[in-house]
């Protein structure tokens, strides 16, 4: 949340998608959020961050998560590319990712994260998929 409050104000548009919390219907508890890090770049690549509460993982909540906001943004004329990062120890996030076709396009050294892998899709190929 803290990277996301400058992005706000310097553009209040990326305020629609910087941030969206999943509630759990029967219980009205915040279960998890996703967000994208920042706007789409000039080649319409846009990358996407989520989590979900420890107790309430494995159940298909990330997946519903994230196509959810994947169906979403591929709706804007300007998004061509959805990328997703993740760790190489990170078997849960993995195996969503892989299942929904994403492709392995490289891995990146983040500050915070350590080592990432790139993973993208296009919308085209989104939209034909799901």
């Amino acid at each position: 949340m803290v990277h996301r409050i400058p992005r706000v104000a310097a553009s209040p548009e990326f305020a629609e998608i910087a941030i969206v919390l999943a509630v759990l219907k029967s219980t009205n508890e915040v279960i998890g959020s996703a967000g994208f890090h920042d706007l789409p770049d000039a080649h319409g690549m846009i990358e996407i961050g989520f989590g979900i509460v420890d107790v309430m993982q494995n159940q298909g909540f990330g997946k519903e998560l994230l196509l959810g906001m994947w169906k979403m943004i591929s709706e804007r004329s300007d998004v061509q590319t959805l990328r997703y990062t993740v760790s190489p120890d990170n078997e849960p996030s993995l195996h969503i990712i892989r299942k929904l076709g994403f492709v392995l396009v490289g891995e990146q050294m983040d500050e915070e994260d350590g080592l990432e892998l790139i993973y993208e899709l296009s919308v085209k190929e989104y939209l034909a998929k799901f």
